[in-house]
């Protein structure tokens, strides 16, 4: 995780307290992830009931042993990274190999991400 600086908050209380790797804007690159391997992350804004609700869920998602999930804080309406990954909907997940999207699962407006598609995102990235 980047440390923080003056005029950088740094991650905000609650997805700090998921035990998450939490990512923001020095974390990407346009359109690409600052980090190697296989990650799992999850585009969330503190201030969205629907995303609330759907972190418990998130967080029992089973992966494989390479792989690790993390969270990019979208919490600020300025954050460049709704536009850098089009997010419409929080929540939304996007799988990066390499620092590159390879899969993606966007929330549903009011209803967020359903186990169905949260069970076919872990059975393609061969989870348990």
């Amino acid at each position: 995780m980047t440390p923080a600086t003056i005029g950088d908050p740094g991650p905000s209380a609650a997805w700090a307290a998921t035990g998450l790797e939490v990512l923001g804007p020095r974390d990407f690159s346009p359109e690409t992830l600052d980090r190697p391997g296989l990650y799992v992350v999850c585009f969330a804004a503190e201030w969205c009931p629907v995303t609330r609700r759907f972190m418990p869920r998130y967080l029992r998602l089973q992966v494989p042993s390479t792989a690790r999930l993390a969270i990019a804080d979208i919490t600020d309406l300025e954050s460049p990274l709704w536009d850098a990954f089009r997010i419409r909907i929080t929540p939304s997940i996007i799988v990066f190999r390499d620092g590159k999207p390879d899969l993606r699962v966007d929330g549903r407006r009011f209803f967020g991400i359903g186990q169905a598609e949260l069970d076919r995102l872990q059975h393609t990235l061969g989870g348990a």
